[in-house]
């Protein structure tokens, strides 16, 4: 008996053996790897870079075949890397470049061709558009929209009884009037960098100067400015030295009572100094009432190769329109696409106002020779604030090299 209950137990034992095997099998799954692709971005302010990891996030949850990642290049080094990477063939799968150099690189190693790719392009602003369209073919999908505005300090005017200038002469005037108690009255960055460009042209422009004419007399009123502003004390010479980013830190710590920056930094005036007060309006214009902002914005450009497919779905997910009037609502850009833009900060007036700015804005010349225009530029105003040249030598060395650049002589 007892060995008939022994045997009854093993076989038992076998038997449950085996059930377990087979159900452990059965609940065995497939995990299949997610496609990696890599997106690079410049986006050095925290706010930006916050919400561009909610759209990669918000990506990489809802579905389970792509996984993207990104990785950040400081604006000082990424064209100069993004080059290198075309040069190695490394390039990353997705990178969001300034608009204003899409052309360049695009001319370098070009993009893959997104025409009817992206549904919902024919909503997007012609302007927008401008920036990643190669002989009528969208290379590239833009991303979103900012232009270069006036900052001021709501307590550092009034404690000085200053109005808000109206012309780059009243701007000049009460700059000199601020730049006291250990402030500086007026900054705009002059580093070299594309930045310091779309904060200067719209100067430039106004007095009816132009790139292809430097040393023109137009041209000259907009370099002097910048020469009269640092003689007297009202701008510092730092600024050859400062990024946007660096001039907002000194702008909410009181130490610059007024500064042309871009749009995108008023949420990011808000995170740093909540109870700042300041206010945003539209530059000053030329004695003749000429006003021009600047428009920028990014553009996405995908690489070529294995994974162009994934990167253009994700693409697909940011253009969403439904989707984009959810995350440019909670953005410091201003939407690319017209039937989000109409509708978008309607409960904030301050960014709402922004957009009838921008809707003025002139845009950047798009094109291969714009990185070597804009460093002439940004050499150009370096020198008129340093002062060891003259005007002339500064501008007219300025206008030779333009003419270089323009003969083909890169």
């Amino acid at each position: 008996m007892k060995r008939y209950n022994r045997i009854c137990a093993l076989l038992l034992a076998l038997l449950l053996a085996g059930g377990t095997a087979g159900c452990a099998k059965e609940e065995q799954t497939v995990k299949t790897e997610k496609e990696e692709i890599t997106l690079w971005y410049y986006w050095s302010q925290s706010y930006d870079k916050k919400e561009l990891a909610n759209l990669v996030n918000g990506f990489n949850r809802i579905q389970d075949e792509i996984e993207v990642s990104t990785q950040y290049v400081p604006d000082e080094d990424f064209k100069k890397r993004l080059a290198l990477s075309m040069a190695d063939g490394n390039m990353p799968d997705l990178a969001l470049v300034d608009s204003s150099d899409f052309h360049y690189l695009h001319a370098m190693e070009p993009f893959s061709d997104l025409t009817g790719e992206i549904e919902g392009l024919e909503e997007y602003l012609p302007e927008v558009k401008e920036a990643c369209s190669v002989d009528g073919r969208m290379m590239g999908l833009p991303y979103g929209m900012n232009c270069t505005v006036l900052y001021y300090n709501k307590k550092i005017m009034d404690a000085h009884g200053a109005k808000v200038p109206e012309t780059w002469r009243e701007l000049y005037d009460t700059a000199v009037k601020l730049s006291a108690d250990g402030h500086c009255g007026f900054a705009l960055p002059a580093v070299q960098s594309e930045e310091s460009v779309y904060s200067f042209l719209p100067l430039l422009w106004s007095m009816g100067g132009d790139v292809d004419s430097l040393d023109s007399s137009e041209s000259r009123q907009a370099f002097q400015l910048l020469r009269r502003l640092t003689e007297s004390g009202a701008m510092s010479r730092q600024t050859i030295s400062l990024t946007e980013g660096d001039l907002l830190q000194q702008f909410v710590e009181g130490n610059i009572a007024m500064m042309v920056n871009s749009t995108t930094m008023i949420d990011s005036i808000r995170d740093a100094s909540p109870y700042l007060k300041y206010g945003v309006t539209t530059l000053p214009a030329a004695d003749d009432g000429t006003r021009i902002s600047v428009l920028g914005g990014e553009v996405f450009g995908v690489t070529k190769g294995a994974h162009q497919d994934a990167a253009v779905k994700f693409l697909r997910y940011v253009s969403d329109k439904d989707r984009m009037v959810s995350y440019m609502e909670r953005s410091a850009y201003m939407a690319p696409r017209q039937d989000v833009l109409e509708n978008q900060y309607a409960e904030d007036p301050l960014k709402r106002s922004m957009i009838e700015i921008v809707k003025s804005a002139r845009t950047r010349e798009f094109s291969v020779e714009w990185p070597y225009i804009s460093r002439v530029l940004t050499d150009a105003m370096g020198e008129a604030i340093i002062g060891e040249k003259t005007e002339d030598e500064i501008l007219g060395e300025a206008a030779e090299r333009m003419a270089e650049i323009r003969r083909g002589h890169l």
